[in-house]
């Protein structure tokens, strides 16, 4: 499974997501790709989220049993600590994090 949270994206990236994967609310994504697929997506919303951000969340054989990753002008930061994915709210006055 994965999802995809985008944030002040092109209408054109959601569209082609929606190819692949179903809307539940405006710039939510979730379906079931490989692994191929889920990163020339990931590639895709990179090159077209200029303002944007992204936010990609997929299992995976971890403690956790997911991974993410998060590019652009996100309203959260995902950090690693101890080998866990976690996720940083912005200190209050802080406009986002830009991640890559």
């Amino acid at each position: 499974m994965v999802v995809i949270i985008l944030q002040n994206v092109p209408a054109s990236v959601r569209g082609e997501l929606s190819r692949w994967l179903l809307e539940p609310l405006p710039g939510t994504f979730v379906g079931h790709v490989n692994a191929r697929v889920r990163d020339k997506l990931w590639e895709k919303c990179r090159k077209n989220s200029k303002i944007g951000g992204v936010l990609q969340i997929w299992n995976a054989n971890t403690e956790q049993r997911f991974r993410m990753r998060a590019y652009g002008n996100v309203k959260r930061e995902v950090i690693e600590h101890d080998g866990l994915q976690l996720i940083r709210k912005p200190i209050v006055g802080e406009k986002g994090f830009h991640v890559s």
